[in-house]
């Protein structure tokens, strides 16, 4: 990869120790060790070790990170800033690591960074440097994103499994074994434990005071959080829960490893069910910022499901599956026909939740428009309508009825 970039300029850190920039394209960053940090815990292969080890776990929250080798002094020469160090520095050739540049384009809110270092404690990795220098927030993305992995340490597995207020804790007497003195905020001015207590209730962090689930935009409700979450580690309160539809799925037979697709997943409740009955779940909805704050949800509680950004109305085709979820999001969509085909293709069993009456929207340009509208009489005329959208599927079974009179139809081909 490093014959495939070009370096216009590189800057030493202020210790000289360092040397740092950004490609041409902007893209890329290359980070060269010039000399070891003794007060730093990792040297740079090290650091690429642990962003490597977040890489290959998920990591919504570190950037990726693509090569490690050694480059010559000779090849840098006509690129630092400081050519005199450089000269002078020990050694002919230095270990480099190149990543993805992250941009710096937000404010920092507290309740991000927390995300980040839940998220990071799940997959085994506390940063050990959090200050905001070593903090990118990414306004595209709404994700704040650690750099620097020169002062991590790898945790165990019941550091791993520590309570939110346990690993605050174990974070501070880390930081303050290494460097006697503070804790892990002091680095952040004005700010102490007690200010970030009330983002916290029981020990789970409130994802509605994060900026990612702050800008979701996939449920015309009072609050715009559609799915409520309740765990240890996090929490949300939303204006629906799994519970009723549940009960009825209960009666569902899924094989185990059964390829389901969750279509309009949302923050993932269903697919998490799905996923407890031993299901292969991939989620997906049309809203980026509801995927990655999935994506971050799922490494938070363990769970295997893979979430993707996909719009029914716009794709040709999708891969195949054994069941396709439609929970009250097929009116949603713009070409119910269309999507019916697609969908028809893909798979051998479809269940599907709808009332007889629905009204679709979805937002266009911050304003929620009008998608497709259906009303029927009775549960026969909504079978007829179905069964004539989605080819070869008849209706094997009416699940009984959830909340807000939405019905659960079990269609197979």
């Amino acid at each position: 990869m490093l014959d495939n970039l070009n370096f216009k300029k590189l800057t030493f850190n202020s210790r000289k120790q360092i040397l740092f920039g950004q490609d041409t394209t902007a893209d890329k960053f290359i980070k060269i060790q010039i000399a070891k940090n003794h007060n730093k815990l990792n040297d740079l292969k090290k650091e690429y070790d642990v962003i490597k080890h977040l890489n290959e776990a998920g990591s919504n929250t570190c950037p990726k990170v693509y090569e490690h080798g050694f480059i010559k002094k000779d090849a840098l020469m006509t690129i630092v800033d400081d050519k005199e160090t450089l000269q002078n520095a020990p050694g002919n050739e230095y270990e480099y690591m190149i990543q993805d540049y992250v941009p710096d384009d937000g404010s920092q809110v507290m309740a991000d960074i927390l995300l980040t270092l839940i998220e990071q404690k799940k997959l085994g990795v506390y940063q050990g440097d959090v200050k905001p220098d070593n903090i990118r927030f990414d306004a595209s993305k709404c994700v704040c994103y650690f750099i620097d992995y020169d002062q991590a340490i790898m945790l165990n597995e019941d550091q791993k499994n520590m309570s939110n207020p346990e690993f605050i804790k174990f974070c501070s007497q880390h930081d303050k074994d290494r460097h006697g003195f503070g804790d892990w905020l002091r680095h952040f001015d004005n700010l102490s434990n007690d200010d970030v207590a009330p983002l916290f209730k029981d020990g789970a962090l409130d994802l509605s005071k994060t900026t990612v689930f702050g800008t979701q935009n996939t449920t015309n409700t009072p609050n715009g959080i559609y799915h409520t979450i309740t765990g240890k580690d996090v929490f949300i309160d939303g204006s629906r829960n799994v519970t009723r539809r549940a009960e009825l799925l209960d009666q569902v037979d899924f094989s185990s490893n059964e390829k389901v697709l969750d279509v309009g997943c949302n923050s993932g409740l269903l697919s998490m069910y799905l996923n407890n009955r031993g299901c292969q779940v991939t989620g997906v909805d049309n809203d980026p910022h509801i995927i990655i704050s999935s994506n971050i949800l799922s490494n938070i509680q363990g769970d295997n499901i893979q979430y993707d950004c996909v719009d029914l109305d716009y794709v040709d085709e999708l891969p195949q599956y054994d069941t396709i979820m439609l929970f009250s999001v097929f009116h949603h969509t713009r070409n119910p026909v269309e999507n019916a085909k697609k969908i028809s293709k893909s798979c051998n069993r479809i269940i599907l939740e709808t009332r007889l009456f629905e009204r679709g929207q979805q937002p266009v340009d911050g304003v929620w428009t009008a998608t497709t509208n259906w009303s029927f009489n009775n549960l026969y005329e909504l079978k007829m309508y179905c069964e004539s959208l989605f080819t070869d599927f008849k209706l094997s079974n009416n699940l009984g009825m959830s909340d807000k009179n939405r019905y659960i139809l079990e269609f197979v081909k």
